[in-house]
């Protein structure tokens, strides 16, 4: 039986996700898991071994095509996209891969955190499938494109024929979506967390130190809190750390290198305020930068030697 895959990605997702310098991004193309949402799920599908893979576009239809341009995907556009809904969507990538599969894996783009074994699971069902986690139907399905197969007259349709199988699965991922409130947040720490559960991987830490250890990560996120909340009190609890704990752990690194950290001013109507000081953005800044570079050489140096216990 040969199965293709479908990614649904013609929809006008808006513009609230946004990249570290705030500036908006296209859902498919926003940055997730060490690449793009769409292409880490093209990733996915041809991992599996998923061939051939269509990407209906609709909204910014150029820009992605232009995005996947050395993907290997075939391209359908959904030039009506601004009135289609996602059942309308559904049908016309039918048509399409009708003519080019025996069985077709259905994804919306905003569902990108479904694990391999989910479709290992997926691929040898016989019949048209949904992965369920939990009594909750998700994400991708797939479809047996029987020769007398008709056109569903709602999105449900493909699913609730009598000969289509519930794939019961310990994969919560299959239900999480991009879109739900926090969801961007919510998937890249599911991942995070995944990855760091599966793989085989390093931890490495930069403390500076004279004649003791006083700066390191844990002054350093306090420090990022503090300018994103430019309060000390409210950094501190995001930290689950005292208030007097925080001051004496910036105290201690300002008397260490000589300069200041943080402009304070105390008290006033709406209470005292905390901004980084030039010296201390700077330093922060050189921080981060190293522990960057020593992520990356140190990854090199992981691949070497222990690439093949992976």
């Amino acid at each position: 039986m040969k199965t293709g895959a479908l990614i649904i990605a013609s929809g006008d997702y808006g513009e609230r996700q946004q990249d570290n310098e705030g500036i908006p991004v296209f859902l498919p193309m926003y940055p997730l898991d060490g690449t793009t949402v769409i292409k880490g799920e093209i990733a996915k599908l041809r991992k599996a071994k998923i061939s051939p893979i269509l990407v209906l576009t609709g909204c910014h239809s150029e820009t992605l095509q232009l995005h996947l341009s050395h993907n290997n995907v075939v391209i359908i556009e959904d030039e009506d996209y601004q009135r289609h809904s996602f059942f309308d969507a559904l049908v016309l990538g039918l048509r399409h891969a009708k003519e080019q599969m025996d069985r077709v894996l259905v994804l919306p783009v905003e569902y990108p955190a479904f694990a391999d074994k989910t479709l290992e699971q997926l691929l040898v069902c016989e019949h048209s499938a949904v992965p369920v986690y939990e009594e909750q139907p998700g994400w991708p399905r797939s479809i047996v494109m029987d020769a007398d197969l008709d056109e569903p007259q709602n999105a449900e349709d493909c699913w609730i024929q009598p000969n289509v199988e519930h794939l019961f699965t310990d994969d919560p991922g299959i239900t999480y979506s991009l879109l739900e409130e926090n969801g961007v947040d919510h998937i890249s720490q599911y991942l995070k967390d995944r990855w760091n559960a599966t793989t085989l991987h390093f931890r490495n830490k930069l403390v500076i130190s004279r004649e003791e250890d006083f700066f390191g990560p844990g002054v350093y996120d306090l420090l990022k809190y503090i300018d994103e909340t430019g309060s000390i009190q409210a950094a501190a609890a995001k930290m689950n750390m005292s208030y007097s704990k925080g001051w004496k752990i910036i105290n201690r690194a300002e008397k260490e290198l000589g300069f200041r950290f943080l402009n304070r001013c105390n008290g006033g109507k709406n209470g005292g305020s905390s901004t980084i000081t030039p010296e201390g953005r700077v330093f922060m800044e050189r921080y981060h930068a190293m522990v960057e570079d020593m992520r990356r050489m140190t990854q090199n140096f992981f691949d070497v030697y222990f690439g093949e216990f992976q």
